[in-house]
């Protein structure tokens, strides 16, 4: 038993955060990207143009004509028009019943034409953002399982830090940066006290998330663990009541028709984030209509059009139940954020990764004996902090780089793209095995400043978009993406540099015995 409870807490917190580090460091790593998906994935995708402005109605017309076409006896066709950040481009789906021997599908479509956009098969930025929650490579819903488990760990351990930090406000303006081991602590402190309150929401907002996972019986134990009557009312809640088809066929109604009716109850044709159709072609037909979010506890829109006559038949209000889940659920994407609120999201994320890993690094070198050889278990130790806080990086670049190398008629590229993740990300943790600890660092920043500059080099020479080719008022996210990627080489190249020179440094009981005439 510990002396006290704060001392009970300092150990929990140590062993909370020590345990899962490195795994709630690829969460974070991966979940701040998350915030950047759709840049991702309109990088990835250089044959996409940004769309041209038109109003709701062009859009679904556009898109009912191209579904017809492709997907005529679907059950339920899914539109997203072009009006948003999330929404970049217009964007199809369809789903064909469960019993169905066809394939669902999805495309974009050219504005232009009403034609299907051509462009690279890519795992694009959705891939690194379900990462975060999903991992990879593991059966379905252990990945999530496992994450539900770290995010109570990462809980755990952001609690008891309060706790265990008597004096957080002097910490928070403490450091050190001469003095070795404490800077670990100190920048670990720091980082963690700035962004404690995102943090806080972020995981706890993240175990709202994975409720049914740690309590899957309450809910449905509440239907007599009859899981269909749960999905119904669920259903329900959420606008999207049962529709059974009719059998008789029935035109759909003009879309710019119904596209008038929407705006009228929205106020704005932009507001709109989907529209589902259900059994087009049936007399039965439905159209539920979602709105996009403009704040985290705005209540989104839901509307219930009658599909051949335009009619609106319900306009759904969340119960209050849902409205709370929804709103740590807003919190925790961010869907909402403008460009401000959006930066502020990616840096608090990368607080907290380098929260994670100054805390992993603090805790192996307040084990390290500079008289002593490194056991085992630090060169172990040494070997995954390496891997992993610089090597994931460097993986991130590998998997960018396969995006514009991989032959574009590689069959299952998308996936070999996320194969080039992972065995890149392999490759690091080999080379931190090949070199002593000091060494390792310098050696991996130096890596990473090389990756990272390969990135705009390789983008240069095999598409046409970027410094050089195009403008920042015509393509600002090709150009200002370069321009992110030369910064992160330059402070990669730096940190290198000072890493070499500290290698080369004596060590501090090298240098103490130079001053006494001592040998060590």
């Amino acid at each position: 038993m510990k002396k006290d409870f704060r001392h009970s807490m300092t150990w929990l917190h140590t062993w909370a955060g020590l345990v899962f580090c490195w795994l709630l460091y690829f969460m974070f790593v991966t979940g701040t990207l998350g915030y950047l998906d759709t840049e991702l994935d309109q990088w990835m995708k250089p044959e996409m143009k940004p769309a041209q402005e038109q109003n709701l109605g062009q859009d679904l017309s556009q898109a009912v004509a191209f579904l017809q076409n492709k997907a005529p006896d679907a059950e339920r066709w899914f539109i997203s028009p072009a009006n948003h950040r999330d929404n970049p481009q217009l964007r199809v789906s369809w789903h064909y019943p469960r019993d169905s021997d066809k394939s669902n599908g999805r495309a974009l479509i050219d504005q232009h034409n009403g034609e299907e956009l051509e462009h690279r098969d890519t795992a694009g930025g959705q891939t690194l953002y379900r990462m975060h929650y999903r991992l990879h490579y593991l059966p379905s819903g252990w990945g999530f399982r496992l994450t539900s488990i770290f995010t109570l760990a990462m809980f755990i351990a952001l609690l008891t830090g309060v706790v265990a930090h008597r004096k957080l406000f002097k910490d928070f303006f403490s450091f050190r940066p001469q003095k070795g081991k404490a800077a670990w602590l100190d920048m670990h402190n720091v980082t963690s006290i700035a962004s404690l309150p995102f943090q806080l929401m972020i995981t706890y907002s993240g175990l709202i998330f994975a409720i049914t996972t740690w309590m899957p019986f309450i809910g449905v134990g509440a239907y007599d663990f009859d899981v269909k009557s749960l999905r119904k009312d669920l259903n329900e809640l959420r606008g999207t009541p049962r529709i059974e088809a009719s059998g008789e066929s029935a035109e759909l109604i003009d879309m710019h028709q119904l596209a008038n009716n929407i705006t009228a109850q929205f106020g704005s044709d932009n507001k709109v984030r989907f529209i589902e159709i259900r059994h087009p072609g049936d007399r039965h037909a439905k159209a539920f209509v979602r709105s996009h979010l403009s704040g985290p506890i705005q209540e989104q829109q839901s509307l219930q059009f009658n599909a051949v006559t335009a009619q609106l038949e319900n306009q759904q209000k969340e119960s209050n139940a849902l409205e709370v889940r929804n709103t740590f659920i807003n919190l925790h994407e961010g869907l909402f954020a403008g460009p401000g609120l959006r930066l502020l999201y990616i840096l608090s994320g990368l607080l907290g990764c380098i929260m994670v890993a100054t805390g992993a690094i603090y805790y192996a070198q307040k084990r390290r004996r500079e008289k002593q050889a490194p056991s085992r278990q630090q060169t172990l130790l040494d070997i995954l902090n390496g891997g992993t806080i610089v090597g994931l990086p460097i993986a991130i670049c590998g998997f960018m780089l396969a995006n514009r190398l991989l032959p574009i008629t590689l069959e299952d590229r998308a996936d070999w793209e996320v194969h080039c993740l992972f065995l890149s990300w392999l490759a690091t943790f080999a080379m931190a095995g090949m070199y002593a600890h000091k060494a390792m660092w310098h050696k991996l920043c130096l890596s990473l400043a090389i990756c990272l500059l390969a990135v705009p080099l390789v983008n240069y020479v095999s598409v046409e978009r970027g410094l050089g080719q195009t403008s920042l008022e015509s393509d600002p996210l090709f150009v200002i993406s370069d321009w992110v990627f030369l910064g992160l080489v330059g402070l990669s190249t730096v940190v290198s540099y000072f890493l070499k020179r500290k290698s080369l440094a004596p060590s501090s009981a090298n240098q103490r015995a130079l001053q006494t005439g001592q040998t060590v």
